[in-house]
Formats: structure tokens, C-alpha cells, sequence
């Protein structure tokens, strides 16, 4: 993980530490989770979601934001 994943993690707040959560959970159609413009935004800067250029409504969580799942969320 890089250095600024490491600082943009310690202040993610609490709507998008419980998004990426969410996100993270195997969901499908309607009920997967749609994410706010500002909480994708926040995930994206940390580097925790990547979002395709041709598809505006999917996003995927990184390695980074894996991990700080397991290291913040999990416990």
C-alpha cells in the first residue's frame, strides 16, 4: 500500500468506510449498493474504488480498499 492510501485512510469518514463495506458484500441487479457522488468521490481519492470511464453506475474495489477492510472494518 502506498504512502498516500496509508494517510487517505485515516481520513475517510465513517459514510464511506461503511460504503466500501457494503461494496464489498457479493450483491447483484437491484440490490447492489449505489454509491452518492460524494462517498464515490472519497473512495476514488483514497484508491479504494475504481470506477470504468464507460461505466458510470459500476464500481470496483481495489486491492488498497481490500485491505483496508480487512485491517479497519473486519475486526
Amino acid at each position: 500500500m502506498t504512502k498516500t492510501n496509508e494517510n487517505s485512510s485515516a481520513t475517510l469518514s465513517h459514510e464511506a468506510s461503511w460504503a466500501l463495506a457494503q461494496l464489498a458484500q457479493q450483491r447483484y441487479g437491484r440490490d447492489a449498493p449505489v454509491l452518492s457522488w460524494s462517498i464515490r468521490q472519497e473512495l476514488i481519492r483514497a484508491g479504494f474504488v475504481s470506477v470504468p470511464q464507460a461505466a458510470r453506475n459500476v464500481a470496483t474495489i481495489t486491492p488498497a480498499g481490500h485491505h483496508f477492510l480487512l485491517v479497519n472494518v473486519a475486526r
